[in-house]
């Protein structure tokens, strides 16, 4: 048995993808999606809802969860909005022929086989326009080449940097995400609510249902193999389209846009891969690539959709609230980030509601509505404020001071030095290396932002000045993790974990609509001087040459960034496997390869003895087979504590077989010692050794060995 190549998992990319595509696709048209950027822009959205949800559901009545329950609740789901359209739609046509009745100009015609629409009604309503069609097309061939373009990137730089999708992030946290795939696999549970119990239960693992159904799809693949695929899929086609669908409302449907998005998404500010390279953010990663579909949706309500008749206003707040749930299913913590870059948006939401309700109730009234809703805001904000104090500060147990104090919270460097990294789009590393500055990416911004602040004007000035407010905050808390271990610092970054990594991810989601908008702006203002005939044919050569010089420097970016090469590096170094005969990190390959055949000597319902800081914790999520230690540090019940201490007292201490006998426990695999030395966690662990004629030898890979324990049978 070998390491799986990427080519034996191409299949099982694909059909994570069309699972996380077709069912929401489906759902998105049928609920009035037409533009096809809109239909593959929610799609994702709209199968994480059901899908997370419906795991939930069916948890709850004892119902397996796997491809035939996620299809049939988007089907549900989809009838569900058929019907509501229909019956909307009848309403809506009866309460027309009332109306025209009563005004005597009605546009049906009665004939002998019925009643139809006049055809001038008909060609009103038509969309079979030919010309239209072709043209409404011909404007996604930039996008389209745009996200094929980033989708080659991401894979390429993937597949390079990973040899092989068997290879995992080794960190602790890893065992918790590859194991909930393999569980629900194993069992059919995938309740959010449920995780992975007794380890942890409450934890959103929408990306990890997904994950499960390509492994459904293809059982002899691994659990970690699995999650990578889905990872790539959200990373190459999820991330550049949500970001194509953000910038496509802040800019409109413009060419260099919507070449220049997914493009710059997938390769500015370590793109896709500051995650990955931090090692286990795998749900807070699929929730980040949901996030810029969320922000504009929440962009096209508050700036359009809301004052536009009670149709559009609640079916754009239904959208919202769809993907407000897709991405809370993929990590609630994610919309601390939207919360966060929308508070711009929401001012001037409120601002236009406060003018509105001034034209049509009059000052007073305004006055009244804005004073109750800042007294409401104020009384939330109070209680979170109370809520925080009396946990954080107030407490004099554990003040503030003794919290958010690991290693993802500590600081990398000052202040000066964290506001000029954000400002240029510099990450670092998991070992907290800084890599090199894009400096085409600086320029490209540089650039960008000149443009939004001279030559943009009405509409394209106000999208611009509240995409750079957004951008700003974003700064302020990324700036407060990186730069400071203040007190203060941690209650404004707390909501993040102050973890710099989360809100930095979020980088490229304010950075690139921010470049196209700017460069879009360049562009047209160049381009308005063709208006003289004096200037004309430069003019026009000028702006065309602009536009060949943002996709060109994008494309480089794309192709040839120190920067990316820098972060895939790194990106190899975390998921290298340890040198065999070495116990740093986790697994070697060796011991990889002998988790993978454990289900050729160990029976489905046994459960197998190991120290799990040795990597045998990954034998559920790798081998198929329950661990009896299922993760590095939990609640121990007294015969785990008892049995990892006693093991290798096995000759001469009963009660060690006792417990072996009442638990059922047949196996133990041995391989090597801990990946982390002297943590106090582990040290319980230290009793757990080969017991010469106690146990049998059944199979080895290298120095990893498993055993069946013979002394007590």
């Amino acid at each position: 048995m070998q390491l799986a190549t990427w080519l034996e998992v191409v299949p099982m990319m694909l059909v994570i993808a069309a699972g996380l595509y077709v069912p929401g696709a489906l759902i998105v048209a049928v609920a009035g999606g037409k533009s096809p950027l809109r239909v593959a822009a929610l799609a994702p959205v709209a199968s994480m809802a059901v899908a997370g949800v419906g795991g939930i559901l069916v948890y709850q009545v004892h119902i397996r969860w796997g491809w035939v329950c996620y299809l049939l609740s988007a089907l549900i789901v989809l009838m569900l909005i058929a019907a509501v359209r229909f019956a909307i739609a009848r309403r809506r046509a009866t309460a027309e022929i009332a109306g025209a009745e009563t005004t005597g100009t009605s546009e049906t015609i009665k004939t002998d086989s019925g009643t139809h629409s006049s055809p001038s009604r008909r060609l009103a309503t038509s969309r079979s326009n030919p010309s239209q069609r072709r043209r409404d097309w011909k404007r996604l061939v930039p996008a389209l080449a745009g996200v094929v373009i980033a989708a080659a990137s991401v894979i390429v730089r993937l597949v390079h940097a990973m040899p092989s999708p068997d290879q995992i992030t080794q960190t602790y946290d890893t065992v918790f995400h590859d194991n909930v795939v393999a569980r629900i696999v194993q069992t059919g549970e995938a309740s959010s609510l449920h995780a992975l119990p007794p380890i942890r239960d409450v934890y959103p693992i929408a990306f990890q249902q997904f994950a499960a159904l390509g492994k459904m799809a293809m059982p002899a693949a691994t659990a970690p193999a699995a999650i990578t695929c889905a990872w790539l899929v959200f990373a190459a086609l999820v991330w550049p389209i949500s970001i194509l669908f953000l910038t496509r409302e802040v800019c409109g449907d413009r060419v260099l846009p919507s070449f220049l998005a997914p493009v710059l998404a997938v390769c500015v500010a370590g793109g896709p891969f500051v995650l990955l390279d931090w090692g286990t953010l795998y749900s807070m990663y699929a929730g980040q690539t949901l996030l810029p579909v969320l922000l504009a949706l929440a962009w096209r309500w508050c700036l359009k959709d809301w004052n536009r008749g009670a149709r559009t206003c609640v079916s754009g707040l239904a959208w919202i609230a769809v993907a407000a749930l897709a991405v809370s299913l993929a990590h609630f913590r994610v919309i601390m980030t939207f919360l966060l870059v929308a508070v711009p948006l929401a001012l001037v939401w409120l601002w236009a509601v406060a003018q509105t309700l001034k034209r049509a109730k009059g000052v007073r009234a305004m006055r009244l509505v804005v004073v109750a809703f800042v007294a409401v805001v104020l009384v939330v904000f109070a209680a979170g404020c109370a809520v925080f104090a009396r946990m954080y500060i107030f407490d004099s147990t554990r003040p503030i001071s003794d919290h958010l104090n690991g290693g993802p919270a500590q600081p990398t460097e000052n202040i000066p030095s964290a506001i000029a990294r954000f400002l240029t789009g510099t990450p670092i590393t998991s070992a907290n290396q800084r890599l090199v500055t894009d400096w085409v990416v600086v320029v490209l911004l540089l650039v960008a932002v000149i443009g939004i602040i001279t030559l943009a004007r009405n509409t394209a000035k106000r999208n611009g000045l509240l995409l750079l407010a957004g951008f700003l905050l974003l700064g302020l808390v990324f700036v407060s993790c990186a730069g400071t271990h203040a007190d203060w610092a941690k209650v404004l970054t707390a909501l993040w974990y102050k973890d710099q990594r989360r809100p930095f991810s979020a980088w490229p989601m304010m950075a690139v609509p921010i470049i196209c908008l700017g460069w879009q702006m360049l562009c047209d203002g160049i381009g308005a001087r063709a208006a003289k005939p004096s200037m004309k044919p430069s003019a026009a050569l000028a702006s065309q040459a602009a536009r060949l010089l943002a996709a060109a420097l994008a494309v480089l970016v794309c192709a040839a960034s120190p920067q990316m090469a820098g972060m895939m590096g790194s990106v190899a170094n975390v998921t290298r496997f340890a040198a065999n005969g070495q116990d740093t990190p986790m697994l070697t390959s060796d011991e990889y390869l002998l988790l993978k055949r454990l289900n050729k000597d160990v029976p489905a319902d046994d459960e197998i003895i190991a120290d799990p800081w040795n990597g045998s914790a990954f034998s559920l999520a790798v081998g198929n087979r329950t661990p009896y230690y299922a993760h590095l540090s939990m609640a121990w019940d007294q015969d785990h504590f008892y049995l990892a201490n006693n093991l290798k007292n096995i000759d001469t201490d009963p009660q060690v077989c006792q417990i072996l006998n009442r638990n059922d426990l047949k196996w133990y695999l041995s391989m090597g010692g801990p990946y982390v030395k002297g943590d106090p966690n582990q040290k319980m662990f230290d009793g757990l050794k080969v017991v010469e004629g106690a146990m049998q030898e059944v199979d080895r890979q290298g120095d990893a060995a498993l055993y069946r324990i013979t002394a007590c049978e």
